[in-house]
């Protein structure tokens, strides 16, 4: 069942729609000619001056909370100058992001299958030969190489000097370096 206060509602909404649409209608009649000219000034599509006008419209309506504007043309004509700004960095991003997905497209497309493959020896050839080496010695080359850790912080976690932990990652590099250098 629905109670009175329900009922209230929308009837409020109701009105709420019809003042939006006698605003919207009133907006368009005053300002649509005025700001298709503005955006065709700005823009080489019909369309797209269409499609801003009727957004700066709609956004003058959303904005109804606040009536009363005190320089209406004002406000609309640089809400106007806002969405065209708006629009011009969306497509500047846009172009952007396009460019730099074009170049990796470019860079992973020159990679052959052989070179995969040798890569992916070469990977096998350094986990096998960090294998070979001491526990600590590995866990030291890992915390340096992989989480960025300085050497006096890895000193700290291990009890050692820095000097040691220099040795230990010498000891990892001459490793890695002979591994690599048998092909």
């Amino acid at each position: 069942m629905a109670n009175a206060g329900d009922q209230g509602g929308a009837v409020a909404s109701k009105q709420d729609r019809k003042s939006d649409e006698s605003l919207k209608q009133a907006l368009s009649e005053r300002y649509r000619a005025p700001l298709m000219s503005f955006f065709r000034r700005r823009t080489s599509d019909l369309s797209e001056a269409e499609d801003l006008a009727q957004e700066v419209l709609l956004r003058v309506v959303q904005r109804r909370g606040n009536d009363g504007l005190e320089q209406p043309d004002a406000f609309i004509f640089q809400t106007a100058r806002n969405l065209l700004a708006d629009r011009h960095r969306h497509a500047s991003v846009k172009k952007k992001y396009h460019a730099d997905l074009e170049i990796r497209q470019e860079s992973t497309e020159g990679i052959s299958p052989e070179r995969v493959l040798q890569g992916k020896q070469e990977l096998a050839r350094v986990i096998d030969a960090l294998k070979g080496l001491s526990e600590q010695t590995r866990n030291i080359f890992v915390l340096r190489r992989f989480e960025q850790m300085k050497y006096g912080e890895i000193a700290e976690v291990y009890g050692i000097s820095v000097s040691a932990v220099e040795k230990h990652l010498m000891k990892a590099y001459a490793r890695v370096a002979e591994a690599v250098g048998e092909q």
